[in-house]
């Protein structure tokens, strides 16, 4: 691997420039593609038809955030893997929207095709699978000409993220609106401090640090004995990284936005470790439960990023970030938003609080009714590379350069078209799966 990178020390964006240039002409393949129609939801008089893909807890949250926008909207589709899950959701929706909710059996969409179908019956469609199939459903998006707000992270890969900034510019060539999921950039408090930050309240910034150091996130669904491996796996999809991307990308993710936000720029390379200290052995999952990764931007800062899921350890979920004039400190749970030196602050709290999940589909519909510019996905996409680039560090312990890993080939899992298809990692015959070794593992 190509480790001399000096060309990127003096132009801190022209990473960014080549990736959108690649990205630009990968927008050449979506745009070929037959356009069905393009959705000019908020014209008329009628509600904003409304489809759910992927009903799980993240999937129920935000159909829900979307109901209860300003907007008219109906939700009149839903696509899902499993009718238990598909029905549950539902009945939890129209529980809380009865008048909101209407999704007959013939716009109940099972199976890995069906998300073509819920996004033909709708103005606008939510994207809440497991994200490794989120570069697929966006395209497919795309190309109908549907509004979008997806969950993050938006691809698990560096051939999904590509992927996706091509559809992101096919998107905003067709104006619509597309949302993605990194709600602290709609969350007051993190949109005043990193004004102040970037207004040169710190000085000049010298390092960031990012912690999402918690115990288990979520916990482990057991086998059912009518589940073949795939369906345990995809029932348990936060537990194997060929479809979170492992919790650099899944949770960490968030951190590193923020840092990016600040900064107006993605890293140039990464390196650093990571592994499973705790979380191995039978019905584990597959991905690791640390990652300490060092970012280097072009001017010379550094982001050193941690994750850890850990029980029994001290938890921290925050952003920081150091200059010659002073430091930040932000805690999104606790909203706490401070910062210390000669232009000391500390945020006061809005009233009433916004609530950054259901503002960001507000800002959505705003923009899909008004007709306002609105594409959040580029920049979802970046920030989603950025911490892949951090995985594949942490996986291969190499010194990974951010051209290397966007152009890198790797996928997380081949396409999974059918429930009887194998699982994408498969465990031994003591039922413990294969972990990523340092030193091994290929990462491009």
């Amino acid at each position: 691997m190509n480790q001399d990178s000096t060309r990127f020390a003096t132009d801190s964006a022209l990473s960014r420039r080549h990736f959108l240039q690649q990205a630009s002409l990968a927008s050449a393949v979506v745009a070929s593609l037959p356009l069905e129609r393009v959705a000019h939801a908020g014209a008329g008089n009628g509600p904003l038809k409304l489809a759910l893909v992927g009903g799980g807890g993240r999937g129920s949250g935000a159909a829900n955030q979307a109901l209860r926008t300003e907007a008219n909207v109906k939700l009149v589709a839903m696509a899902e893997l499993f009718p238990d899950i598909a029905r549950a959701t539902l009945n939890n929706l129209k529980n809380q929207h009865p008048e909101k909710v209407d999704v007959p059996e013939e716009r109940l969409f099972m199976g890995f095709e069906g998300y073509k179908q819920a996004i033909a019956a709708c103005d606008v469609v939510i994207l809440a699978t497991p994200c490794t199939f989120r570069p697929l459903m966006f395209e497919e998006a795309v190309r109908q000409g549907k509004h979008v707000f997806m969950e993050k992270p938006v691809a698990v890969d560096a051939p999904g993220v590509r992927r996706v900034l091509a559809a992101a510019a096919e998107a905003k060539r067709k104006n619509l609106k597309v949302g993605v999921g990194l709600q602290r950039r709609h969350k007051p408090g993190y949109q005043e401090t990193v004004k102040r930050v970037q207004d040169g309240a710190l000085g000049q910034i010298m390092y960031a640090r990012t912690f999402w150091n918690m115990g288990t996130a979520r916990a482990m669904r057991p086998r059912d004995p009518a589940w073949n491996e795939l369906e345990y796996q995809l029932h348990n999809q936060f537990y194997f990284a060929w479809q979170c991307g492992d919790i650099h990308l899944d949770m960490g993710l968030h951190n590193i936005d923020v840092i990016n936000w600040i900064k107006g720029m993605y890293p140039v390379r990464a390196l650093g470790v990571g592994g499973a200290e705790v979380r191995r052995g039978k019905e584990a999952g597959c991905l690791y439960d640390h990652f300490s990764i060092e970012y280097e931007y072009a001017d010379g800062t550094r982001l050193f990023a941690q994750n850890r899921q850990i029980p029994g350890c001290f938890n921290y979920v925050a952003e920081a970030a150091h200059g010659t004039l002073g430091s930040v400190e932000m805690l999104n749970d606790r909203n706490i938003f401070n910062i210390t030196g000669p232009n000391a602050w500390k945020y006061e709290l809005e009233k009433p609080l916004v609530n950054p999940y259901q503002q960001e589909h507000n800002d959505l519909f705003n923009a899909i009714v008004q007709d306002l510019p609105y594409n959040e996905a580029e920049r979802g996409a970046l920030s989603s590379m950025t911490a892949i680039m951090g995985r594949m560090a942490g996986y291969s312990g190499k010194k990974i350069e951010w051209d290397e890993a966007l152009q890198s080939e790797r996928l997380m899992n081949k396409p999974i078209t059918s429930l009887q298809d194998p699982a994408p990692v498969q465990p031994d015959e003591n039922g413990v799966y294969p972990l990523p070794v340092p030193g091994r593992y290929e990462a491009i």
